[in-house]
């Protein structure tokens, strides 16, 4: 929220055309934090002075006396109003967000009445310099603002006055956690206002200027991976034949809509609840509507997904075996034809508990590689390893115990999948006699295998057993004739 008159008269201060005329805003200087948060704690309305992200902190003062206190920080996460005026799309507005500030606070030390243009006129100051102080402290600039209003308390007549527009009112909720939204029932007013004639021009604009750009921005969002038109079936798929870890009461999203989410995003590359999140704000609400989000109250055929604190908690407790049996059912429904090639895929997910240890002896190699060099690496953090084809269906999905390491785990496995006249494909660290031996003795599949250099007893024995270069190493790309 923003501005809180304080019904108080400074003393010693001129007619209202001198102050406006003298008045100036400035940063604060470090020794006057203290001060600064404990009138904003104690007059503003909120009586909070905390503020998220980027922040810069102003005073504006005539002749030393404080008049009043600013307070600009990163804008909201998701603003359909301020998107809408932008222009952006979903997949735009995590890229573009760093060019917006918000006015979380605004606090005037002095009575309206007296000095009626006081906050109008700090505004307009504040704004002035404030992309020029962003661009310092931050390395980039801002080019519009944005603060919300209560309509319970104020009229917004300020804001008004110093040229920004009202966008209309807000759903009525407040971040608690990242992605995570409390519905607050107190809806606010949306303002904005750019903060240079060009600044609209330039946040509308298809590509954004290198100067613009963040250095640190991430790949956008990747896209649905299903047809919306599929999204019917898996949604039934996890509704049918998944059980609810969760207790009836509270629940907002059904559980067949968060799972599928989450399938999508896994599909998609997504790793971890945060980047499922933003997948799941990146769909429209033609997928929404297929995926039985829930209805949004206010607004006809627009559809709310859960946010991320929603998928932590749920990961957290469904059942993982379940869920993958659910999502490679489906998968096989899809595309029934029996894959030509299966590649090994192993991921490690952060924050994730291991999984349980094995309970019988090691897989023993018949290779150069001794069971003591098999020294568990997944005793960290949960590590999976999935089986997957070019098309990136999930065939299969093995969880390393936290007592070995992924080698062994996929030895291990082998026994238990159907690969006869598939191609399996790996990295390096699967290259061994065991392997090779498994695949194409008990499971009637064929592979390909990479050595590399540090694997000099596997390394040199090829060389002695293939001399030469050969398909698909050698310089005519696999057309001449072999050499060994």
């Amino acid at each position: 929220m923003s501005v809180h008159l304080l019904n108080q008269i400074p003393a010693q201060l001129p007619s209202e055309r001198g102050l406006l005329k003298e008045a100036r805003v400035r940063l604060i200087e470090e020794g006057e934090r203290a001060r600064f948060d404990q009138l904003l704690e104690a007059e503003h309305y909120l009586k909070n002075a905390n503020a998220v992200g980027a922040v810069l902190r102003y005073v504006a003062e005539y002749r030393g006396q404080w008049l009043a206190l600013l307070v600009f920080s990163s804008p909201a996460f998701h603003l359909k109003p301020r998107d809408r005026w932008l222009h952006w799309r979903p997949t735009e507005v995590p890229h573009r967000r760093h060019l917006l500030a918000q006015n979380a606070r605004f606090l005037v030390l002095a009575a309206a009445g007296r000095w009626p243009n006081l906050a109008s006129r700090v505004l307009k100051l504040a704004c002035a310099r404030l992309s020029q102080d962003w661009q310092q402290r931050f390395s980039h600039p801002v080019l519009a603002v944005e603060t919300f209003v209560d309509p319970q308390r104020f009229r917004g007549t300020c804001y008004r006055a110093a040229g920004w527009q009202r966008l209309g009112a807000t759903q009525g909720s407040r971040r608690d956690w990242q992605d995570f939204y409390t519905d607050t029932e107190h809806p606010k007013e949306l303002w904005v206002k750019a903060l240079s004639g060009r600044a609209l021009q330039a946040l509308r604009a298809p590509q954004l200027p290198d100067d613009l750009r963040r250095r640190d921005a991430g790949p956008p969002p990747p896209p649905c991976p299903v047809e919306t038109e599929k999204l019917d079936s898996l949604w039934e798929c996890f509704r049918e034949q998944m059980t609810d870890p969760r207790k009836p009461r509270g629940k907002r999203h059904a559980l067949a809509t968060i799972l599928v989410l989450v399938a999508l995003a896994m599909a998609a590359g997504c790793k971890g609840p945060h980047a499922i999140g933003e997948l799941a704000q990146s769909l429209n609400h033609g997928q929404r509507r297929r995926l039985r989000c829930r209805a949004r109250a206010e607004a006809r055929r627009q559809f709310d997904v859960p946010g991320e604190r929603t998928f932590r908690r749920l990961l957290a407790r469904v059942d993982a075996e379940q869920l993958k049996a659910v999502l490679v059912q489906w998968m096989a429904r899809q595309n029934p034809a029996r894959p030509a090639v299966v590649h090994l895929d192993g991921k490690v997910v952060k924050n994730a508990a291991p999984a349980a240890a094995r309970t019988s002896e090691p897989v023993a190699f018949e290779s150069e590689i001794a069971l003591e060099d098999q020294k568990p690496n997944a005793d960290q953090a949960l590590t999976l390893v999935n089986f997957i084809t070019g098309e990136q269906q999930l065939i299969d999905q093995v969880a390393v115990p936290q007592n070995t390491n992924e080698e062994a785990a996929v030895a291990a496995h082998w026994r238990h999948m159907n690969l006869a006249g598939v191609c399996v494909t790996s990295d390096a660290a699967h290259t061994v006699k065991a392997n090779a031996r498994q695949l194409t003795q008990s499971n009637g599949a064929d592979y390909r295998m990479i050595l590399k250099g540090n694997q000099p007893h596997a390394s040199t024995k090829a060389q002695q057993l293939l001399p030469g270069a050969f398909p698909p190493s050698g310089p005519d790309g696999g057309q001449g004739p072999r050499t060994h």
